[in-house]
């Protein structure tokens, strides 16, 4: 049996679309619209939303980390856009601390959060000095809520079929787009 198919009308664009089965689910066009172009380059926020969870082994307090039911740890963020044409614009994204199956989880992880703190300080990932490696290590990730940097954001498909917003990679000092950006002073 093909499940139920509902004809809604949104609030928002006005537009008509139809709920398949039970699902709660937004409008597909305001959906669409709210999406950053893909290869965007912009300056972007991070915030962690806490999901409850601590462990001290991994350096999770006051509840900033959270558990998935494959029991994965991640850090939830929300992500928003602070300049230029697509400002405001947010997108959540989850940063894997550890996995149950493999370490490929926490080590895309581990480098997301290498190249935010590259990126929010201007720092070249071969910078080796005494300063670059002290300024890139962090005591909590309470470190990372709130912190801006220089990113590429990019779409693609959730588990679930929906075009999301992610971060593809972020700039640091050595790229020319990073310099270009910041001399725009766009903040």
């Amino acid at each position: 049996m093909p499940p139920a198919r509902k004809k809604v009308r949104c609030r928002k664009c006005k537009k008509d679309y139809y709920l398949v089965g039970l699902g709660r689910t937004s409008c597909p066009n305001c959906h669409i619209d709210a999406l950053v172009p893909n290869g965007t380059i912009a300056i972007l926020q991070l915030k962690i939303q806490p999901g409850g969870y601590d462990d001290g082994a991994l350096c999770l307090e006051a509840g900033l980390g959270t558990k998935a039911k494959s029991g994965a740890i991640y850090l939830r963020c929300k992500v928003t856009v602070l300049a230029r044409k697509h400002k405001d614009k947010n997108f959540t994204i989850p940063i894997g601390i550890s996995g149950n199956k493999s370490d490929y989880w926490a080590n895309k992880g581990r480098e997301l959060i290498r190249g935010i703190l590259n990126s929010s300080q201007g720092l070249s990932p071969s910078d080796n000095s005494r300063k670059a490696v002290f300024s890139r290590i962090i005591d909590s990730y309470s470190v990372l809520d709130g912190i801006c940097f220089v990113g590429v954001v990019s779409i693609h498909k959730s588990r679930l079929g929906r075009d999301e917003n992610t971060i593809s990679r972020t700039l640091s000092g050595d790229d020319e787009e990073y310099k270009e950006l910041l001399l725009d002073k766009v903040f």
